[in-house]
């Protein structure tokens, strides 16, 4: 099969069948990993690769779209694009395996015939959906020393699709658009001129322009963190709104910002001071809300907890992307800002006003804790990845993953893992997938918590889980940093191998939107999950 069949019958017919194509949601995280080192020498293209991965002979794959970190600007890492339900998860089987050469943080991203994966070594490779074959490879050549892991980093952030291209950033802060179907390099730029800058975040493109966050290597003092906008087409840039004054450090924003195109809004969260001495006019450790035509700050919330058992200083900052969300409270309808924090809460805010409508304690802070990974959002439930882990030198490191209803913060469900879950969640219908430091990737029934399937990866995931169509992507490959670490070097490709449900088309829209919340709580005595009383 070629790519112009794949790009135009399973793109366009594949979604149709299914609800469309509507690609619904987008968010982040931003993990350490470990990486090889490439030799010097950018190319202006990528390498084609002839040799295939490691398929399992199956029919076509059906592919829609997930074309950002988190699917869609509104970042609610769902989908409905696919025929996977509860009733049919079981069915899901390897569909093939591709072989990296460093650790994956990232989110895979699905569009144009196309699946997309950056790894630590440097690389963003381009792989054919129905067998894993490499179309083509980018060879950043960034390899930037990590000093707390002591390891060399490449490509931490996912690709953006959009428009027949591929945008990617990297370690150095450099940031890429190649083309989509061959790898070659449209235009590169280092739109930070600050010295270790790097693009932990993910691009996000709407309109035109492409916007992205800006932390440093591992936040270096004196660093500023920021948000930046630059012209998708051409790489120039627009504007760029700086977290914290001259003068000042921290902010970092490894997260990936969401963005509501109607309110002409950006939305995203920051890290910590990376000094003692915060200026009063520093947003680190906040979720900001800035215009997208100008950068201008509308409004921002301090995640510095009231009590003074933190500081602005202290490394509890907003690493988990967020959430764009509506729900109906009292018979209004409510537009939200939802985002997890490592100290531990999930905060729902007005979008308009950052006004705290509900929170949430989730799990403890700690070094990898409580969320490092970002949430997802769909019919009107909030599934939470945690980490309960309150030291690095602790051995009973654990993880959890929550249900909550998305109108009140209520917890609804809880699902124990074994160890930390610093990776993102994604939701397909009623299923809710996670993955973790376990090496298993798991689905849930998304309202009880129930689960459904698994399958055994053998190896600990960081990264977040892309599902278009009947492919669910994810890479399992992280540094063995401490003794309940997997290591693995391979991206998994699953598919569902019973027809897909036919749904109804929606009408288009140029911008996703997020269905009304119509939660239903879910009967006790569930035989899997954890009732919550």
């Amino acid at each position: 099969m070629n790519r112009s069949t794949i790009n135009r019958r399973h793109l366009v017919a594949g979604g149709a069948a299914l609800t469309g194509a509507a690609a619904i949601g987008m968010a982040g995280s931003a993990f350490a990993q470990d990486a090889t080192p490439i030799p010097g020498g950018t190319p202006d293209a990528g390498t084609p690769v002839t040799t295939p991965a490691s398929p399992v002979p199956q029919e076509a794959i059906q592919v829609a779209e997930w074309p950002f970190y988190g699917n869609g600007v509104l970042g609610t890492k769902s989908t409905t694009a696919t025929g996977i339900t509860a009733g049919n998860v079981a069915n899901l089987e390897l569909a093939w395996t591709a072989t990296v050469g460093g650790p994956i943080s990232s989110t895979p991203v699905i569009a144009e015939g196309i699946v997309v994966v950056g790894s630590y070594d440097g690389n963003v490779r381009a792989y054919d959906p129905d067998t894993g074959a490499e179309i083509w490879t980018l060879e950043t050549g960034a390899a930037v020393p990590e000093p707390n892991l002591q390891i060399p980093i490449g490509v931490t952030g996912s690709a953006a699709i959009a428009n027949g291209v591929v945008y990617t950033g990297d370690a150095t802060g450099k940031l890429w658009a190649v083309d989509a179907a061959t790898g070659e390099t449209i235009w590169s730029a280092n739109p930070d001129a600050q010295n270790a800058a790097s693009i932990w975040s993910s691009p996000v493109v709407a309109n035109g322009v492409l916007y992205v966050g800006i932390a440093s290597v591992a936040k270096e003092t004196g660093f500023r963190g920021s948000v930046i906008a630059v012209d998708a087409m051409t790489g120039e840039p627009i504007w760029e709104h700086f977290v914290t004054p001259e003068g000042s450090d921290g902010g970092g924003v490894f997260a990936v910002p969401a963005l509501d195109v109607d309110r002409g809004m950006l939305y995203v969260g920051t890290q910590n001071a990376y000094s003692p001495d915060v200026s009063p006019d520093s947003n680190a450790l906040s979720v900001i809300a800035l215009k997208m035509a100008t950068g201008e700050l509308v409004w921002a919330f301090s995640g510095v907890p009231s009590d003074g058992s933190a500081t602005a200083a202290d490394d509890i900052g907003f690493s988990a992307s967020p959430n764009l969300f509506t729900v109906e409270q009292n018979g209004v309808s409510r537009d939200l800002v939802g985002n997890g924090q490592k100290s531990g809460v999930f905060w729902a805010l007005d979008r308009d006003t950052g006004e705290v409508v509900w929170s949430t304690p989730i799990s403890s802070a700690g070094p990898l804790g409580g969320m490092e990974g970002t949430s997802a959002v769909g019919s009107g439930v909030i599934v939470v990845p945690a980490t309960e882990w309150d030291s690095f030198d602790n051995p009973d490191a654990a993880g959890l993953v929550r249900g909550l209803d998305a109108a009140t913060g209520e917890i609804i469900w809880s699902q124990d893992a074994g160890s930390p879950n610093p990776a993102p969640v994604a939701i397909a219908n009623d299923v809710a997938f996670q993955a973790g430091f376990d090496g298993v990737l798991h689905a849930y029934e998304l309202r009880r918590g129930d689960e459904l399937w698994s399958h055994d990866l053998g190896a600990s995931v960081s990264g977040g889980i892309a599902i278009a169509g009947d492919l669910v992507v994810l890479g399992a490959a992280t540094p063995a940093f401490a003794p309940f670490i997997k290591a693995g070097d391979q991206v998994w490709a699953f598919r569902l191998v019973s027809p897909p449900i036919q749904q109804a088309t929606p009408e288009s829209s140029p911008v996703p939107t997020t269905p009304e919340v119509d939660v239903e709580t879910p009967s006790e005595g569930s035989p899997a999950a954890s009732p919550v009383s």
